[in-house]
């Protein structure tokens, strides 16, 4: 009579040995747990928390109007663009950024899309000041999109400016 062991060696040639059966498992358990832990990482969003955007009339000639954005908690990543629409004026000016880097492209006379360059620290802010006048009626209005995998609670994501030839008023 045969053992189980025996009958296994008689068909395949080899009897698998325990240090064998060990280094197998102990191989196939990475490539199982990078497979697991894949999808999930890659499904994961990042809270930034509440960030916010706002206008800001300038000071008659010395500063222009525009907006500013401050990081919650957390930083906002590079990707993050504010896109500005103005209305009641032909051009919108030229926008300058200072306190950190972003790209400026002017999508026509009266839409700008600003995209950050580099992540702004979190409670830091940014600004986008056009060279426009408060002197010249006119609104402007962004609204800011984080990129794909970013989520913000409790954020203002949205802000204007708005100018007579008297009075500016930004929220």
């Amino acid at each position: 009579m045969h053992n189980e062991s025996e009958s296994v060696e008689e068909v395949t040639g080899f009897s698998p040995t325990r240090r064998s059966l060990v280094k197998g498992a102990a191989w196939s358990l990475p490539v199982i747990a990078v497979a697991v832990a894949t999808p999930l990482a890659s499904a994961s969003t990042v809270d930034v928390g509440a960030f916010h955007l706002n206008g800001t009339c300038g000071v008659l000639g010395v500063l222009g109007p525009g907006f500013t954005l401050t990081a919650g908690p957390t930083p906002l990543p590079v990707g993050t663009t504010v896109v500005i629409t103005g209305s009641g004026v032909a051009n919108i000016g030229v926008f300058s950024v200072t306190g950190g880097t972003a790209s400026v492209s002017v999508l026509n006379g009266t839409s700008r899309s600003i995209t950050l360059t580099s992540a702004v620290p979190a409670n830091a802010t940014i600004a986008f000041r056009t060279t426009l006048s408060i002197s010249v009626a006119f609104t402007l209005s962004a609204v800011t999109t984080l990129p794909a995998d970013y989520t913000s609670t409790g954020g203002k994501p949205a802000a204007s400016v708005s100018a007579t030839l008297i009075l500016c008023s930004a929220t």
